[in-house]
């Protein structure tokens, strides 16, 4: 049940210049993905193009929102969709044009596909971005496996100091972990077993990676020690087929946490009017106060005072 208990609160939960060598151009950039550009030139555009739409500034300002949230929601989908042609393309995970054809028919033609999602790049390529996420996911949400020490903290701040620790390792990381006010020790996470595991960050951080992130909006955060993350655990029995279990919209999510690898392995620079890459939530945020940490283990904890 405290294994339960915690997956489910699992699942709720730099400056402008000039490019140089020959690396892409920060200055003609919104984000940089490894060497690959997302040119300011395309996604201005696309930002306006969703600005543009009726009702949806005043409905998003409503809700509390802003423009520059559509900014970074838009940049986030160019991001997705870059490590996902990279993250395919080495899977071999294949989606067929007329697979496109046949999902914008069920999800009521382009026109509903359009003002119902951001439909960056058109409402094909958004419904090919959700079929290939979905894809992802099927490919491996039945034969992953992860193994994590998992503690609690209150803070951002506490959660950085308690993670810096944990990736120190040796004595100091389990002093820090005994330390910490929750903490579950060798947390098995099989969404083949427990569908809404699915959810959690926890499925795409790699193992030997500490990552702390906030659980929800307003909530605490957690920093987890991935010791162990396999994609071939043994297959799950017909009645525990998480992927049968879990809907579309679910998987597709669920794929966007298995980018957290080809994310981390690719390296992610956004331009700084559109904030900072969270690595852990797969998504722009403000600022860099707000983005979740990802360390390997075996990086120098601060000097104890």
């Amino acid at each position: 049940m405290r294994t339960r208990r915690i997956i489910a609160a699992l699942v709720v939960a730099g400056a402008l210049a000039a490019g140089c060598g020959t690396g892409p151009s920060r200055v003609d950039s919104a984000a940089i993905v490894g060497q690959t550009s997302i040119p300011l030139a395309e996604v201005q555009p696309a930002i306006t193009s969703v600005l543009t739409r009726p009702g949806l500034v005043e409905g998003l300002e409503s809700q509390g929102g802003s423009q520059a949230d559509i900014g970074r929601a838009v940049v986030s989908q160019l991001v997705i969709r870059d490590l996902l042609g990279r993250a395919v393309a080495e899977q071999g995970v294949t989606v067929t044009e007329q697979q496109v054809t046949d999902q914008l028919e069920r999800a009521g033609g382009e026109e509903a596909v359009t003002a119902g999602s951001l439909a960056v790049g058109g409402a094909r390529a958004s419904v090919r971005d959700d079929l290939e996420l979905t894809a992802l996911a099927r490919a491996q949400i039945d034969r992953l496996a992860v193994t994590a020490d998992v503690a609690v903290a209150q803070s951002r701040d506490e959660a950085l100091r308690l993670a810096e620790e944990v990736a120190a390792g040796g004595e100091r990381a389990e002093a820090a972990l005994a330390g910490a006010g929750t903490t579950q020790r060798g947390l098995s996470i099989r969404p083949a077993e427990t569908p809404q595991a699915a959810l959690t960050p926890l499925i795409g951080i790699p193992a030997g990676r500490v990552a702390a992130f906030q659980l929800g909006t307003g909530q605490g955060w957690v920093v987890v020690r991935v010791t162990d993350r396999t994609l071939d655990a043994p297959p799950p029995a017909p009645e525990a087929n998480a992927a049968a279990q879990l809907d579309q919209q679910t998987l597709a999510e669920a794929g966007v946490r298995l980018l957290t690898p080809t994310a981390l392995d690719t390296g992610v620079e956004l331009n700084p009017r559109y904030g900072t890459w969270d690595a852990v939530r797969m998504l722009a945020v403000p600022s860099e106060e707000e983005a979740s940490l990802v360390l390997p283990t075996g990086t120098p904890a601060p000097a104890a005072p």
